[in-house]
């Protein structure tokens, strides 16, 4: 089994559960290596340049997704959602990640295997091409371009959970299919 590592986010003031933060909650019951990101423009950048400087084998980003599938994000974009405040009430400063970055990297992770993994554990799972504009996309977008500069990258994945799923019933066959998706 890989050395996995966790980044999960905190509570989004405008969302009814936070699915990424109860991930965080079951997987430290369990001893897994996981930090809480808090939902800050602002503080995102240090945070994840922090977990980058880690020592694992493969990191896992979970987000709150939407809709009634788990969404295996494929793809991270060089942008953000100007318009969408975090939770002390501030815009991000400019519509891209990195000005003088790549335009988008596709995740390092094996998508497909991870994708045939979950259905064969029966979990209603989609690749997507589309990560939106938020934090989450801001922290795998700045997670790949670490990673990708290396000649030998790590497995990054961000994963949306669905808000119609029970994580807890949900989250061992994730951390499974996970597993199985990078032998």
């Amino acid at each position: 089994m890989k050395k996995l590592f966790f980044a999960c986010f905190d509570f989004f003031r405008d969302e009814e559960r936070c699915l990424s933060k109860e991930a965080f909650e079951i997987l430290t019951k369990k001893k897994e290596n996981a930090v809480l990101l808090p939902v800050d423009w602002e503080k995102i950048d240090g945070d994840v340049e922090k977990i980058m400087r880690g020592d694992f084998e493969a990191l896992v980003i979970f987000g709150n997704g939407r809709g009634e599938t788990h969404k295996i994000e494929k793809l991270a974009v060089n942008a953000q959602g100007t318009n969408i405040l975090d939770n002390q009430d501030k815009r991000c400063g400019s519509d891209l990640i990195a000005p003088d970055g790549k335009a988008a990297f596709f995740s390092t992770w094996p998508v497909e295997k991870l994708f045939d993994e979950l259905q064969k554990a029966g979990l209603p799972s989609q690749v997507s091409y589309f990560s939106g504009l938020f934090l989450c996309n801001g922290a795998y977008y700045r997670a790949l371009s670490v990673e990708r500069q290396k000649a030998a990258p790590r497995p990054v994945i961000l994963f949306h959970l669905s808000p119609e799923r029970e994580i807890k019933e949900d989250l061992p066959k994730i951390l499974t299919a996970l597993d199985a998706s990078l032998k």
